[in-house]
Order: structure tokens, then sequence, then C-alpha cells
């Protein structure tokens, strides 16, 4: 029996969407996140570095002391989602830069409380403008609507990072791996 010219062909069957079902790395969310990343923090981090003769994480540190004033380090680190290693050194050197003041806190002088200066102040001001100047000229390609379907979508990518997050903490017997492999 011919076949009926009302019977889909093959060509004409949807196609499930390569971020759904990657065939090679390159097709993978996670990478293409990443690499979307990575091209745009290098962007904006060369022009804090122009512009303001600050790094991406010299930033990320001034924006949360600027926001929450008197962190400790500890929460600062878990703020910013760095090693606390990592935030002591760039906090040192925020602080020998004049950018943040580090003062024992009078009830428990093993902790410090982070402000930023009034030079801190400055260069934070002037960096969240710049930033979010940055992030007017990165969006720009997007109208309103896909601007309101990115965030719908982010969100629940966020929310079903942290489910699948937490799934593998489980699986792994609670252990975290923090650590990282970029």
């Amino acid at each position: 029996m011919p076949r009926s010219s009302t019977t889909p062909s093959a060509a004409s069957a949807p196609t499930v969407p390569p971020l759904k079902q990657p065939g090679h790395i390159d097709q993978f969310l996670l990478y293409r996140m990443h690499n979307l990343t990575r091209v745009a923090v290098q962007g904006v981090g060369l022009m804090f570095r122009r512009e303001i003769g600050i790094s991406r994480r010299d930033w990320r540190i001034l924006a949360f002391v600027g926001q929450f004033p008197d962190l400790n380090l500890t929460r600062l680190a878990e703020l910013t989602a760095l090693d606390t290693v990592i935030a002591s050194r760039c906090v040192t050197q925020l602080v020998r830069r004049g950018l943040l003041a580090n003062t024992r806190q009078p009830t428990n002088k093993r902790v410090s409380a982070l402000r930023l200066t009034e030079t801190g102040k400055a260069v934070y001001e002037q960096a969240r403008a710049a930033g979010q100047q940055y992030n007017v000229e990165f969006a720009a390609c997007l109208s309103d609507d896909e601007a309101r379907q990115l965030e719908t979508l982010m969100d629940k990518l966020e929310a079903r990072a942290h489910e699948l997050t937490k799934r593998e903490i489980e699986r792994s017997g609670g252990a975290e791996d923090s650590a990282g492999d970029e």
C-alpha cells in the first residue's frame, strides 16, 4: 500500500533541541553557559581594569562589603564564593590600597569587620555605575520580552541546579566539592 501524503516524513518530525539532548560537549547547556560567562566576564574585567584599576574579584569584594558593611572575612568568602584564603589575600591587598578598613570587633578581637573607606566608597560607586552600564549594553541585544523570558528561564535553571546539586551531595555521602574545576 502506498504511503499516504498526510503521513509526516522523518524530516518534518520535531527534533529534540541540542541543549536537551547534546551530541557533543559544545552543545551541553553547562558548557554553553560557561563559555558565555567566560567571554562576558573577560570583557567586563578588561573594562574594570582599564577604567577603574580594579579586578573583577576586587569589584566583587567591594560590592558585598558596600552592600553589607561590617562583614567578617568568613561571611565575605561565602557571599563572594571565594576560598577564605583567597578572600583574605584580596582583602589584605584592598586594605593596603586604602579601599577597605579592617577593624577588630570590640566584642571579639579575633573577628574583624570590613568596611569601605571613603576612597573605597568612591571606587565602589564608580565600579557599580560602570558595571551597571556594561550590563545594560550586554542585555541590549534582547527585547524586553526576551529579557523577561530569560529572567524566568534563569530562575528555573538556578532552582534545578540547586536540586541536582543537593541530590549529588546526598549521593556523595554529604561531601561537597567546592574546589571547582575551572
